[in-house]
């Protein structure tokens, strides 16, 4: 123990113990499987982990390379792309009709799954008062929202939203999103 002059003995402070040797190796091998683990989850793994950008700009054609990513990891993952529509719409300002423009969009969320059927439940209280289509090609868990431009479903241990906007292809909407579904369903 090391005893400070100004303080009486029975108030020594302990010399700091030296590690063991298997403090030591127990160290390193924490460091060498915990280092590269926080090494890939610092690394952005594109714009969206979970689903390819390419893939945005084959079903949606009008996309440019000027879209806009947003990445949200919080309450749940999820991707938009927004992109600048070649349809113009109009609004009223001033009392004048004014031409704007337009936009493309796509929201995927991704959920993990506990269990399939309160998940679905939960996924359904958030539709109330909707009329929803059920989507049978992607399984017993899949609805469609004409009010949302939405496709709701459960694949491979997940909850997914694909959410639609697209002013070029406004009829196309709920075939486009079965196109990125079907697309999340391949890679997961």
């Amino acid at each position: 123990m090391k005893h400070h002059p100004s303080r009486p003995a029975s108030c020594a402070i302990p010399a700091p113990a030296r590690p063991g040797p298997w403090t030591v190796r127990l160290g390193i091998l924490v460091m060498t499987l915990c280092v590269p683990m926080l090494a890939r989850t610092a690394e952005p793994q594109g714009p969206c982990p979970f689903f390819d950008a390419a893939v945005v700009k084959k079903i949606f054609p009008n996309s440019t390379n000027e879209a806009v990513f947003k990445r949200r990891d919080k309450p749940f993952p999820s991707c938009t792309y927004i992109w600048n529509a070649k349809k113009k719409a109009t609004m009223e300002m001033a009392g004048r009709q004014v031409q704007v423009p337009s936009e493309g969009r796509l929201t995927l969320t991704e959920v993990a799954t506990r269990s399939e059927a309160k998940d679905w439940e939960r996924v359904l209280m958030g539709y109330k008062n909707q009329q929803l289509i059920p989507v049978p090609a992607l399984g017993q868990y899949a609805v469609w929202s004409d009010k949302r431009r939405q496709l709701s479903f459960i694949a491979r241990g997940y909850v997914f939203h694909v959410a639609v906007e697209d002013a070029d292809q406004p009829d196309a909407q709920q075939k486009n999103a079965m196109a990125v579904a079907a697309e999340l369903v391949r890679t997961h």
